[in-house]
């Protein structure tokens, strides 16, 4: 049962963290946001898909914004009981630091599978779908948006351009539109001096309502685009009010299957990775067996034997010294032969199995990844939280520069072993658990130096000391002078 302290303490330590969360989620989404930034611009899909893109962000970020927001709010959290004296009280009552951090480790804990649970089966999904989405709005053509004076050439097969545009009423003026038909069979030319416009209910077509123009259409019935002057005589329609349709579906977001895109090692939970770890390694090993094998049969050639009758069933072998000069120069033409033919395969098939290897590599580096990511919220609380009873500074200033610095580090040497098992430097299991083995000790430090009242960040000390070094060096030198 939790005590008021516990309370107290979870009380005091919720509220930072919610608050950084919510800020490092921010922080990644304006940075992803900033990246795609050129291609979603000006694609006119509306608020609703830029909200979805925005989940699909959030829930991505989820895994990595949860240790950074732990890191931050446990060295906010017990730096504001530090600064306060609240942990000197709860010491000279007889609670140990450890007691003080027991309820907040409970949390991590929870924390901890819910972060495993978002890697494991939200992330892969949320990246999948924001991926595909960001593809679609890449290629999705820019919305109709009529500029005085430019021409739109985002429809197919059709320039559209207004002197004059008014965009409360979409009344045009002074129109111009050119109809380029793909076949060559027909040129068509409209221009009026007003019109109005406006979308199809279904959002497919462009509807045109023209006044006060005219329609020239030139008939080319040999289907040559190089043809100038067209064997029949242009038509020439004069017309007072006239409705255009144009169809523009393909100005439309077109929506990419997630079939499509197949299964990848990085979207697959930790069930569906280990059989593929286990069918990968059972290939791997067939392999492996089938090259060492031939790579020793390639090397059995010596100077007192070799296989000479190359066109029997039993191969034959042969004392090399036995044989006449004609024939032991055909059987060592026969063993270069045999030789270079294994050099070439063993070369084909050791590419093919370093491939083999390194996708291997990359399918456990994603395994590893769902429990590293997991147990990185409880060994960057174990760091945090007595970093921050050692500093006793809250707010956003020591404590953001702190947990920036630590969290830059941590990620630098989670990706820099991801990298390294990837490319079978290191095994992936040690590649991706290379930054879990350097902030165990860490925490383990940390949280000693706090146990036993540290002064490792206590500038005011470091201060004095090195304003007494500078004093003795001046009077050293005031001595010399006298």
């Amino acid at each position: 049962m939790l005590k008021k302290l516990d309370w107290f303490i979870i009380k005091s330590y919720i509220v930072p963290f919610v608050a950084t969360f919510f800020i490092a989620e921010f922080v990644l989404i304006i940075q992803f946001m900033f990246v795609y930034l050129d291609d979603l611009v000006g694609k006119g899909v509306g608020i609703n898909i830029y909200s979805e893109l925005m989940l699909y962000a959030f829930l991505e970020f989820v895994p990595m914004a949860l240790p950074l927001a732990i890191l931050l709010s446990s060295i906010m959290a017990m730096g504001n009981l530090g600064e306060k004296n609240e942990l000197t009280a709860a010491k000279a009552a007889g609670v140990s630091l450890l007691r003080v951090m027991r309820p907040l480790l409970f949390i991590m804990i929870m924390f901890a599978g819910i972060s495993f649970y978002f890697s494991n089966y939200v992330w892969g999904n949320a990246y999948l779908k924001k991926r595909i989405l960001i593809n679609d709005m890449t290629n999705k053509k820019l919305s109709l948006v009529l500029k005085e004076g430019v021409f739109f050439n985002e429809i197919d097969n059709y320039s559209i351009r207004a002197n004059e545009v008014d965009k409360t009423t979409n009344m045009l003026g002074d129109i111009l539109i050119y109809q380029h038909d793909p076949t060559f069979k027909y040129r068509k030319v409209i221009r009026a001096k007003q019109g109005q416009m406006q979308k199809s209910d279904d959002g497919a077509y462009l509807v045109l309502t023209l006044y006060e123009g005219e329609i020239n259409e030139v008939m080319n019935p040999y289907n040559n685009p190089m043809e100038k002057k067209s064997t029949l005589p242009n038509q020439k329609i004069e017309f007072f009010e006239t409705t255009q349709k144009i169809d523009i579906s393909s100005l439309q977001l077109n929506r990419t299957s997630e079939e499509d895109y197949g299964e990848q090692p990085n979207l697959l939970p930790v069930f569906k990775l280990t059989k593929i770890v286990d069918s990968l390694q059972a290939n791997y090993d067939t392999i492996k067996r089938t090259l060492l094998g031939y790579y020793s049969n390639s090397l059995t050639v010596t100077r007192e034997h070799e296989n000479f009758d190359w066109d029997t069933i039993q191969p034959a072998y042969y004392h090399l010294d036995s044989l006449l000069p004609q024939e032991q120069k055909a059987v060592l033409k026969a063993t270069v032969n045999r030789l270079n033919n294994s050099v070439n395969y063993l070369d084909n098939r050791s590419s093919d199995f370093m491939n083999r290897a390194k996708y291997k590599a990359k399918v456990e580096t994603e395994w590893h990844r769902k429990f590293t990511l997991s147990l990185a919220c409880i060994l960057l609380f174990l760091v945090g939280a007595p970093l921050g009873a050692i500093v006793k500074k809250g707010g956003l200033g020591i404590p953001v520069a702190i947990a920036i610095t630590l969290f830059v580090v941590y990620y630098i040497i989670s990706i820099t072993g991801e990298r390294l098992g990837e490319s079978l430097v290191f095994p992936p299991y040690i590649g991706m658990w290379l930054s879990s083995i350097v902030l165990l000790p860490l925490g383990i430090i940390f949280t000693y130096q706090a146990a036993t009242e540290s002064t490792i960040f206590d500038f005011e000390l470091y201060g004095r000391f090195f304003r007494k070094i500078g004093t003795s060096v001046l009077s050293i030198f005031k001595k010399k002078k006298a």
